[in-house]
């Protein structure tokens, strides 16, 4: 029960994250858009890249963290590469993937608008 209710709150804050990118970009949008009837194109292509940028970024934490705790560790001397470490990587990493994926979804229904 312990870990539903952790993923509920992973969830719910990467929802807030993702409405605060899709609220800042709808801004942006509008501020540079004189063409009211673009809007939801843009705000769909914008949505879908986002996504897709936070999916690819998660990804590349959640496959390379190890990899870049190594070199930090070699060239620069900090702290060994460990478990809590790679658990507090991964954790990031899934922050990035679930952002990503409700941008992603969010940008799917405007699209067909």
């Amino acid at each position: 029960m312990h870990s539903l209710k952790s993923a509920l709150k992973d969830v719910a804050s990467c929802f807030v994250y993702a409405t605060v990118i899709a609220l800042a970009t709808l801004i942006g949008i509008l501020l540079f858009t004189r063409d009211m009837s673009q809007v939801f194109l843009f705000l769909a292509y914008a949505l879908l890249a986002e996504g897709g940028l936070a999916l690819a970024t998660g990804g590349i934490v959640a496959s390379f963290s190890p990899t870049f705790g190594k070199v930090r560790e070699t060239v620069f001397h900090q702290e060994a590469w460990n478990a809590k470490r790679q658990k507090e990587a991964e954790g990031i990493a899934r922050s990035w993937i679930i952002t990503g994926l409700i941008l992603f979804a969010l940008g799917l229904p405007i699209s067909a608008l």
